[in-house]
């Protein structure tokens, strides 16, 4: 999937995101406050709405690309309903009363290469010019109508937007089905395709390939002590005796450590520096990331040393063999710098709408000053405001 075009309008929140065009790697530019986070936000809210949820008052029209090149436009609005708490949509356990209490989908439109093939209002929903039987008004038409064959590959490809947020990764636990089901997945997940492909935590798909793919877990390994000299290995196993406060059963299921150069002792997973553990989850996300990803990254600085953002910063602006879309915000200098002007959106705010404009627009990139310093001297950039 490759996000085109992306407007919203949140009426709940009293917030609208002007028309913005995305490139396969997009990084959102601005001071604090502008909105850079409230577009990511907007891309997991429509994968969100197309995995059934609500989200109250919401008005969007995205144009995107599956992998196989077809087009398709979805266009939508839900009710903004009073005294709806608007976190209630993220809820997984809803019993009947809540549901009708739910925001329903007022309209709703999908064109497939140009084609309309979905149109929906309040009376209800219309399949290539055909009425479907009553179905949920809460839902989308792509949730709803997931098994059809034209619908399947946009709810499929919604599925692959990932919010890579690893700043805390290590701490994490994994899930307990991991510990409940490892040799299952051993089992299961066998090829680079489907490891690829399944839908889970990296640090599990980067297990399932220590395990079944050598070859590009070596790969991986040899991009990581690239960054990381002092790293000569890494491996999945289990944690030693001296970690307290870890149930047996857990203990003996493998976790991610490290060995540097001329230390005997393997340093396990909660001990690696915040830094290197992300810096090893992104570029795990280069190479099991399924064709079609988009990965969105907020102040993707966080917690990263320069050599880090260095490394990581290349592999993002020469990632675009691997298929997959990019969508990513920051403050860095060495990150605005290092990615090439026209990648760049620059956000600003006038009151609740968002507007983007490209680095053009301002003649930033055209001459030999930095372009950070050319980026920061202006006005929409310091103030945040037209």
């Amino acid at each position: 999937m490759r996000i085109i075009n992306l407007e919203t309008d949140n009426q709940f929140r009293k917030l609208t995101i002007s028309p913005i065009h995305f490139r396969d790697l997009t990084l959102l530019v601005g001071a604090s406050g502008v909105g850079k986070t409230q577009i990511i936000k907007s891309i997991l809210d429509l994968k969100r709405i197309a995995q059934g949820k609500t989200v109250n008052g919401l008005t969007w029209n995205v144009l995107f690309q599956t992998v196989k090149g077809d087009s398709y436009q979805w266009k939508g609005t839900f009710e903004n309903k009073k005294g709806f708490a608007e976190e209630f949509s993220l809820e997984h356990e809803e019993d009947d009363e809540s549901q009708n209490n739910k925001p329903s989908i007022t309209f709703e439109e999908l064109f497939l290469n140009e084609k309309m093939i979905i149109e929906r209002d309040k009376k209800g929903i219309l399949l290539n010019g055909s009425p479907t039987v009553k179905l949920s008004p809460h839902e989308s038409v792509i949730s709803l109508l997931k098994q059809e064959s034209l619908i399947a590959p946009a709810y499929n490809d919604f599925r692959k937007i990932i919010n890579s947020d690893q700043s805390n990764s290590m701490n994490e636990p994994f899930r307990l089905s991991f510990f409940v089901n490892t040799e299952k997945l051993i089992n299961k997940y066998k090829t680079l395709e489907s490891i690829q492909e399944f839908n889970e935590d990296i640090r599990i798909k980067l297990f399932l390939c220590y395990k079944n793919q050598p070859d590009t877990f070596s790969k991986i390994k040899n991009r990581y002590t690239e960054v990381f000299p002092l790293v000569e290995d890494i491996r999945f196993a289990p944690l030693d005796n001296s970690i307290k406060d870890v149930p047996s059963f857990i203990k003996e299921h493998p976790f991610i450590q490290i060995k540097e150069k001329g230390i005997s002792e393997w340093i396990h997973q909660g001990r690696i520096s915040s830094g290197m553990f992300r810096t090893l989850l992104h570029i795990s996300e280069l190479y099991l990331s399924s064709k079609g990803t988009i990965i969105l990254i907020d102040e993707f600085e966080n917690s990263l040393g320069v050599n880090c953002i260095d490394e990581l910063t290349y592999d993002l602006a020469h990632g675009k063999e691997k298929n997959i879309q990019f969508i990513l915000t920051s403050h860095h200098p060495y990150i605005i710098n290092n990615i090439d002007v026209r990648n760049w959106k620059i956000v600003s705010r006038k009151a609740g709408v968002i507007n983007t404009f490209d680095a053009s627009d301002f003649n930033i990139g055209n001459s030999m000053h930095d372009k950070f310093i050319q980026l920061i001297n202006l006005p929409q950039y310091s103030s945040g405001t037209e």
